[in-house]
């Protein structure tokens, strides 16, 4: 009986027959006198015995008691022996044709003993694909992709097909004799995953290549928008280009998530090896290791990691049947969700990278966006632009936020990407410290725009500004609140911009808003008072005062009628500093106030506006002058209905209901008419009139932004596009 011991060889305890260690040995003493006078032939010696100790440790780990020697004469089979190499230049064609038909009989006799089953040894789940790949004798990887082109092509297809094989396949530790090109993920050339590196290794080309092949989709698809958008085609224009690239480039993203989450990753040198299709061999570890000298530390580094992991993970994947097929499946689902979660998990991993480079794409996409419509979207020559700089040095600033905080990175990010996909490299760093000097730039400029527009809106001021407005009493007890003229719309020539823009308007020496407050208060009097309180920030409190003191809003009287101007005016010397209107009336007790439709309609308009609350406190020479809480956007009234001032200074409507309550908006009306007994005919009646204005509002609205109605304004417009009245050609325009 042949005595058993126990050897360390590479960091790995093996146990191996006396007999067959002595042989081993005196296989590594050969190649160390066959390697004597090569270049680094230490380090090839010791990666020979790192493979020769993997070789071992897989056939224990597979269930041997100890390495015979057979397996000895089987590992120096496939590694090679010196004599070998010297003969190889002298082997005949003859010797080629035996070896041929004794590889081809091999192979035949192989193929009939093969039978289907589940591969415990490489498995990314449970093994199904590759037993598959083994028993058709090809890649892995590739059975994976098809697999997973089922699943998600077939509607899950692939997913049933893949449970039923791994009830009905029984397991096995399968020795692959697969010895071609596996496709892998390249950690060495990677930009995301090494997917590309991987496939440029497989197919032999360049890595460029195929990374242009995955982005071409996203590129055309980006380019043919940005020409659309600059020629001003029209919708069917963008059909081609959008349908066509627009599938490639989801197609190609899915595509490359799957070959992300399917391929491995070729982190020893043997995979590396397999990558490119080299064998594995005592030549190939001798080329490979002349050829990376130059770095021997961090190979020496590498390998000691890989031996660590590999030691391990020696005998984590060997597991014993249950007595039945039921329970052995309901054990590998367990076992699975152990042992098999890396695979699992590292799918997980791969879908949490895609989300967040989705998400930091996303954001980068939409800043970019953002750049190019402010430089070349008309932002930069529209007349707001009148409106927001007090000096040229704040006007001065946002270019350089603009251009150097914004545009920099991006343009920089973008440089990054081509030259990766391309595959340069410069050792000069020259152009990182521009990019970051000019960086810096836009730094310094967003800090001092951001301090010098804080100081602009500093300080806050509604007393300066109160106009009080005569009014004719209303003779029955009831004033009415309403707004004659049209609602307030864009009226500019701007041909790319959207037609339905209502509550607003702007041209090169006015703005208009329509974001009129509201305030109620009891009458000292019998009589009903109207006053105009104007608003504004600034950079002091006179300042603040001034800018608001040029608010232009007009309020008439007739009879009980109150009728209110759509929409404030200011001029372009005072510039945009929040500047607001508060209309307060102040009702006598008993007296009622109704407001009708058009007040709804017009004022606070939802295209405009957003709900907000705002505490506004004024402080004049250390004394609060003035303290509340505005609730812009709120109109917790209803139209047509009265509302009277009780002595408290609360409006009550005729069930006695207070306001404010805060519940609703001004757009919404809360009256419930099962329980309010006081809904007379007339006014339901009134609420459907209304109902049928709102409904041809809407079919109005609905109109516009029909194709049709769409074509019809860019024919009326074609004259003016003729003329180069796009973007570029008026940001040309505006500097000469």
């Amino acid at each position: 009986m042949k005595k058993i011991i126990n050897i360390n060889l590479s960091g790995r305890v093996i146990p191996i027959e006396d007999s067959a260690y002595e042989k081993l040995q005196s296989y590594i003493e050969s190649l160390r006198r066959y390697f004597a006078k090569e270049e680094g032939r230490d380090e090839i010696i010791n990666d020979i015995e790192s493979r020769i100790a993997e070789l071992m440790s897989d056939k224990v780990r597979k269930g041997a008691n100890a390495i015979t020697d057979a397996d000895i004469d089987e590992i120096i089979s496939s590694m090679g022996r010196p004599e070998d190499f010297d003969a190889e230049t002298v082997e005949t064609a003859t010797d080629a044709s035996k070896q041929g038909t004794r590889q081809e009989y091999s192979y035949t006799e192989t193929r009939r003993k093969k039978r289907l089953y589940r591969d415990t040894n490489d498995k990314f789940i449970a093994g199904v694909c590759s037993g598959i790949a083994n028993y058709l004798d090809t890649d892995p990887a590739i059975v994976r992709i098809l697999f997973a082109i089922i699943t998600f092509g077939g509607f899950g297809l692939g997913f049933l097909i893949y449970i039923l094989l791994w009830m009905f396949l029984p397991k096995s530790d399968l020795e692959h004799t697969y010895s071609g090109k596996r496709l892998y993920r390249n950690p060495d050339d990677r930009v995301i995953g090494g997917v590309a590196g991987g496939l440029a290794a497989y197919f032999n080309t360049r890595v460029s290549t195929i990374r242009l092949i995955f982005a071409a989709p996203l590129l055309l698809s980006i380019f043919f928008s940005v020409i659309n958008g600059l020629t001003w085609r029209t919708e069917m224009g963008h059909f081609f280009p959008n349908i066509v690239f627009g599938s490639l480039t989801g197609t190609f993203f899915l595509a490359y998530i799957i070959l992300w989450i399917v391929l491995p990753e070729a982190r020893t040198t043997y995979e590396k090896m397999e990558m490119r299709g080299e064998k594995v061999d005592v030549h190939s570890i001798r080329q490979n290791v002349q050829e990376g000298m130059g770095n021997v530390k961090d190979r020496m580094k590498q390998w000691s990691e890989e031996v660590k992991e590999s030691a391990q993970n020696i005998g984590n994947k060997a597991k014993e049947f249950a007595n039945t097929r039921g329970k052995d499946f309901a054990k590998e689902v367990r076992e699975t969700s152990r042992t098999g979660g890396r695979g699992i998990g590292h799918a997980i991993a791969v879908l949490f990278k895609v989300f967040f480079l989705f998400i930091a794409g996303t954001i980068a996409f939409g800043l970019f966006c953002a750049v190019m419509a402010l430089i070349f979207g008309g932002v930069a020559w529209w007349p707001i632009n009148d409106f927001l700089w007090t000096s040229k040095w704040q006007q001065a600033y946002a270019w350089g936020t603009i251009i150097f905080f914004l545009f920099v990175p991006l343009l920089g990010f973008l440089i990054w990407l081509i030259r990766r996909i391309i595959g340069i490299r410069s050792r000069r760093s020259y152009l990182g410290w521009v990019f970051g000097f000019l960086w810096t730039l836009g730094w310094i400029s967003a800090i001092l725009l951001a301090v010098s527009m804080s100081k602009d809106w500093s300080v806050y001021n509604n007393q300066t500004a109160v106009e009080t407005i005569p009014i004719s009493q209303p003779s029955n007890g009831k004033m009415i609140l309403v707004v004659s003229e049209p609602e307030l719309e864009f009226n500019g020539n701007f041909d790319w911009m959207d037609n339905e823009m209502n509550g607003w308007d702007i041209n090169g020496d006015t703005g208009r808003l329509s974001t009129v407050n509201f305030r109620f208060m009891k009458s000292e009097d019998s009589a009903y008072h109207v006053q105009i309180r104007k608003s504004s920030r600034g950079r002091s409190f006179d300042d603040a005062g001034m800018r608001a003191s040029k608010i232009v809003y007009h309020v008439s009287s007739k009879d009980s009628v109150l009728d209110l101007g759509n929409g404030y005016t200011i001029d372009k010397e005072s510039k945009y500093r929040g500047q607001q209107v508060t209309v307060e009336v102040k009702v006598p007790v008993g007296k009622k106030i109704q407001f009708d439709r058009t007040v709804l309609e017009k004022l606070n308009p939802v295209d405009f506006g957003f709900r907000r609350r705002s505490h506004h406190r004024v402080v004049v020479n250390g004394e609060v002058v003035s303290d509340y809480y505005d609730h812009d956007g709120y109109f917790g009234f209803r139209t047509g209905v009265d509302y009277k001032m009780e002595a408290n200074g609360k409006l009550t409507d005729s069930s006695g209901k207070e306001i404010y309550d805060n519940t609703d908006t001004y757009r919404f009306d809360n009256r419930d008419p099962e329980t309010d007994t006081t809904v007379n005919e007339t006014l339901e009646q009134r609420e459907k009139r209304w109902k049928e204005e709102g409904e041809k509002i809407k079919e109005e609205k609905k109109k516009r932004k029909s194709t049709s109605y769409r074509q019809d304004i860019i024919n009326a417009k074609s004259e003016v596009i003729a003329k180069g009245n796009t973007p570029p050609f008026s940001l040309t325009a505006s500097f000469f």
